[in-house]
């Protein structure tokens, strides 16, 4: 039988992984929408409300989608089309 003193590391080790992963899923998230930004940089100042509205969608798909991996690619994807297309657009 495991003592209790080994129970208590193993619940300070198992804490301890769910934050670092919890922390992993944040930034990886975070360079998601950093590529993002920079794959579709637009030049204007008048489209700032557009990325805005581009910005909310991406949020959106995000939640939405979250356990389907290949669905939310292709909804990235497409939201990128969208993006660069207007951003062509003079």
């Amino acid at each position: 039988m495991t003592e209790f003193p080994d129970k208590l590391r193993l619940k300070g080790l198992a804490e301890e992984d769910i934050y670092f992963a919890k922390r992993d899923r944040e930034l990886i998230q975070a360079l998601r929408e950093k590529r993002l930004s920079e794959s579709a940089h637009c030049p204007s100042k008048k489209h700032k409300k557009l990325a805005r509205s581009f910005e909310k969608k991406f949020h959106k798909i995000t939640s939405k989608l979250q356990n389907k991996r290949r669905k939310r690619f292709k909804a990235y994807r497409q939201l990128l089309e969208k993006i660069l297309k207007v951003c062509t657009q003079r």
